[in-house]
């Protein structure tokens, strides 16, 4: 789509040529990735993100130092 320049000053486009109030493109899908139990994908622009959810795992029984102590724990990775 062509930028109409008449009705708006070039002075005031951001760098990509978007407006002040305009969002970048955004795209998103879900259960992208079949070996995981959960996944989505999202791209704005040009931040791209793939998120995947894989479980419930069994629980690790250990006699660590923690004094007996059954904390829930949640984990995550980002690469």
């Amino acid at each position: 789509m062509p930028l109409d320049t008449s009705t708006y000053a070039l002075s005031l486009l951001r760098l990509d040529g978007r407006r002040w109030n305009e969002l970048r493109r955004i795209s998103a899908q879900i259960s992208t990735q079949a070996a995981s139990d959960g996944s989505s994908y999202l791209e704005m622009g040009n931040t791209k993100v793939i998120c995947t959810i894989t479980g419930p795992a069994e629980r690790k029984r250990g006699g660590g130092a923690g004094g007996g102590r059954d904390d829930e724990k949640a984990s995550i990775e980002v690469e």
